[in-house]
């Protein structure tokens, strides 16, 4: 099953109009395709495209295609896609490499720990991993749900406060009297659509044996304080339409661990984001993930993948994510966007929240990822962005990917294929990832970061 809309918007036009003086009538499409990671921006972006009137005035199509940053290049440098999309660098090793081309980034998004995980005590709790664990989970060292190594990210501590779906909403727990709470609840425009029905929250005193509903309504963007029941020991879930939040707690609560077999879900296709997450391990945790980065898992896998099947490979970052939804006691890594449509759409998939330098147990946001390249360092030349993942700044998500555009100089391709490239790069920049990038769960790039990709831009088709 796949959750990700795709939209098809065209626009006929009449006139000799536009920034390329051809005719409307003219309009035509590209193909394109490669990495998965930014596939939900990108639909976004280019149905968007095709019918701005502004950026596009000739009604041309951008047809991207999800089939993995490595067979992405691949087919960018045959020739066979005039724009490309790429998670991690061009190799000289490339199929038909050459030298003739453009390459920037375009978007930025965090990668997180995917996981669905039944009869975790109390209900509704969100994990915490450091770096060590999802080394060891990923390399195969760990093999239950409740080892060791889980239990101890995870202790006897009071959770007072949440956040959840990339951000968009907030909750905080306080302590009012004997008998009751104040739970404060955030919720952004961006959460809170003209299709939402209800937030409920319910409560237990139990870890999860029995469950009190003491709360439903309609939700409203904004902050609402509620007071609601307190007894020693009281858990509160939340839930807003389908997804379910998490939980929150003003005493100390003991995380409870099935015996659960963990089933690690990993891309079959070479990756972008296979090469981020693995480079991550890698220098995050070099003596337990010991090879060093590659588009291709089982090329980075410290040993041998094991066949017994608790590794099952999946197509792109759609099959990883569907995958974990589907195995209890899955794992898997994605880019946010596809964990947070599955939430929204009330399926049992949960984004962990990683150790980060700074010390903090943080689930992908937005927010986090735009934190974590802000820390990068950033070569002013090429826009090639090396991510620090010991960066100590607050909020910054560890495990961050920047997606980069390929596409043709004037030695390959058509004056006119190239000239579409240029103008859809352009407004992905300009317009499509600083009004969407954030509802769709990627970070538009910082502006110093832009202004480097623009001037790498200029060069398409030249």
């Amino acid at each position: 099953m796949k959750l990700s809309k795709k939209f098809a918007v065209g626009l006929a036009a009449t006139a000799l109009v536009g920034s390329l003086g051809i005719s409307a009538a003219s309009a035509a499409t590209i193909v394109a395709g490669g990495a998965t990671f930014p596939l939900n921006l990108m639909e976004s972006c280019r149905a968007s495209f095709a019918g701005d009137s502004t950026a596009n005035s000739a009604g041309h199509k951008v047809d991207y295609t999800g089939v993995g940053s490595g067979t992405g290049r691949s087919n960018f440098f045959k020739g066979d896609y005039k724009f490309a999309m790429s998670d991690s660098l061009y190799k000289t090793s490339d199929t038909s490499y050459r030298t003739s081309f453009v390459f920037m980034p375009l978007i930025a998004g965090a990668i997180n720990v995917a996981y669905r995980l039944d009869g975790v005590k109390p209900a509704g709790t969100v994990l915490q991993m450091s770096s060590a664990t999802v080394a060891k989970i990923f390399a195969g060292q760990i093999k239950t749900w409740n080892d060791a190594s889980i239990k101890a990210d995870n202790p006897v501590a009071a959770q007072p406060k949440l956040l959840g779906l990339n951000g968009q909403t907030k909750f905080t727990l306080k302590k009012a009297s004997a008998t009751k709470a104040t739970l404060a609840a955030t919720l952004t425009s961006k959460a809170v659509t003209s299709k939402s029905k209800n937030l409920i929250i319910t409560s237990s005193v139990d870890g999860g044996k029995t469950v009190k509903k003491i709360y439903n309504k309609k939700p409203k963007a904004g902050t609402i304080s509620l007071t609601v029941p307190y007894a020693k020991g009281t858990v509160y879930s939340i839930t807003l339409d389908k997804a379910l939040i998490g939980s929150v707690s003003v005493d100390a609560t003991s995380v409870v661990l099935p015996d659960t077999p963990i089933t690690v879900y990993k891309r079959k296709d070479t990756s972008g984001t296979t090469n981020n997450f693995a480079n991550y391990l890698n220098k995050a945790e070099p003596t337990i993930w010991t090879k060093a980065t590659n588009d291709a898992f089982d090329s980075a896998f410290p040993g041998t993948v094991p066949t017994d099947g608790s590794f099952v490979a999946a197509q792109g970052n759609d099959g990883v994510s569907n995958g974990v939804m589907s195995k209890d006691g899955g794992i898997g890594y994605a880019e946010v966007s596809f964990v947070n449509e599955r939430q929204t759409a009330g399926k049992p998939i949960v984004s962990a929240k990683i150790k980060n330098g700074a010390g903090e147990f943080l689930a992908g946001s937005s927010a986090g990822a735009a934190l974590a390249v802000g820390a990068a360092a950033i070569d002013s030349t090429t826009g090639i962005v090396t991510f620090k993942y010991d960066n100590t700044v607050a909020g910054a998500y560890p495990i961050t990917a920047v997606s980069y555009g390929m596409a043709n100089t004037a030695a390959y391709g058509t004056s006119a294929d190239n000239a579409i490239a240029k103008s859809y790069v352009n407004y992905v920049l300009d317009t499509c990832a600083p009004e969407v990038a954030e509802i769709k769960g990627y970070s538009a790039l910082p502006a110093s970061l832009v202004t480097i990709s623009k001037a790498i831009a200029a060069k398409i088709g030249a």
